[in-house]
């Protein structure tokens, strides 16, 4: 949508650690998203600038709801020029300002002591 829309700078926000990095450094051809890094890989490199960054799941609700709401949709591409009402709520708070604690969790309970 961007790419169709001129932009051209564009920061995309990714919640996951690992998916920043396969962007960033590249995926083994063998892993079973290598698929997807290079089509997004193909994306990135088209004549724009697009830095990608890492955010927390609490600082991106939005992004993390519409995920969740498209779990109830059919296979398929789909474009809300509004927001679903699913996560209008979200929205409402993200434009205000809400904040939500992060979930964090003690190292030790990912190392078995």
């Amino acid at each position: 949508m961007a790419w169709e829309k001129r932009c051209t700078r564009v920061v995309l926000e990714v919640d996951s650690e690992l998916m920043v990095g396969f962007l960033q450094t590249g995926i083994s051809d063998t892993h079973p998203l290598s698929f997807l890094v290079r089509r997004y890989h193909s994306l990135i490199a088209k004549d724009w600038i697009v830095r990608v960054t890492h955010v927390y799941r609490e600082a991106n609700c939005l992004a993390d709801g519409l995920t969740n709401y498209t779990f109830s949709l059919p296979l398929g591409y789909h474009f809300f020029d509004v927001a679903p009402m699913d996560v209008v709520s979200i929205l409402n708070e993200d434009e205000l300002g809400f904040t939500r604690p992060m979930r964090v969790f003690p190292a030790f309970l990912f190392h078995g002591f």
